[in-house]
Parts: structure tokens; sequence; C-alpha cells
């Protein structure tokens, strides 16, 4: 019998036949919990976020200071960072390490402009390869 281009493993497959790293099955994201308040009228969201020249300086400040910390996970640098009202500031999405929560707290703390740290970052368990 011929082989065909499709290969061992996508036959094994496409029968329903799988080893066990194929038999890890996945879960899709569901974050909408954690994003009930987004919903709400006042909530501060990056869409409803103003664009002054006050916030925009402070949102960069903010980035600027992530950015230049060493030793922080792509995770944390790509924290959401949002700008509300009297300079409150909401830090959203995953990061690695509690270490890694508690410091980006401390970094927009640390910038002018801001009077209040919304610290909403989650801690996410990595994954053993």
């Amino acid at each position: 019998m011929r082989t065909t281009a499709l290969g061992a493993a996508g036959l094994m497959i496409l029968l329903g036949i799988t080893g066990p790293a194929l038999a890890e099955k996945t879960t899709d994201a569901d974050n909408s919990a954690q994003n009930k308040d987004a919903t709400k009228k006042d909530a501060v969201t990056a869409e409803k976020q103003g664009n002054s020249k006050q916030e925009v300086t402070v949102l960069a400040d903010i980035r600027k200071a992530i950015m230049a910390e060493k030793g922080l996970s792509v995770n944390a640098q790509n924290a959401k960072i949002l700008y509300g009202k009297n300079g409150q500031v909401t830090l959203r999405g995953p990061v690695d390490t509690d270490a890694e929560k508690t410091r980006l707290g401390e970094l927009a703390t640390s910038c002018s402009g801001v009077t209040k740290v919304k610290n909403l970052l989650t801690v996410t368990a990595k994954k053993e390869k």
C-alpha cells in the first residue's frame, strides 16, 4: 500500500487514534466572570478611556517603567493598563508570578499622576512541558 502526503500521524488523527500528547484536551479561556464589571456604565475599559494629554502621559510613563524592568515575563509586559477618574489606574491581565503582580502594582504607583492602583492582575499557572 502506498503512503500519501497525509502521513501516518495525520491518518491516526483522522481515525481518532491519538497518543498521550495528543490526548491532552485544552479548554477555551473564559474570563467573562472577571470582565463582568466592564459592562457597568461608568466602568473604565480601553475603549472608554480618555485620551487627554495627562492620561496619555501617565499611561506612557507606566508602560515605560514596566518595559524598563528587567526579568518580567511577556505576560507582565503586556498587562492592560487603564487610567480612570482622579488618577486611579487599573491593571488587568495574566502574569506569571505573584512577584510580577506585586511589582507591576509598585511600578504603576511610583508614576506621577497615579493616585491609586487597582491591581486585578491574575497569576496563571505555568504548564509543565
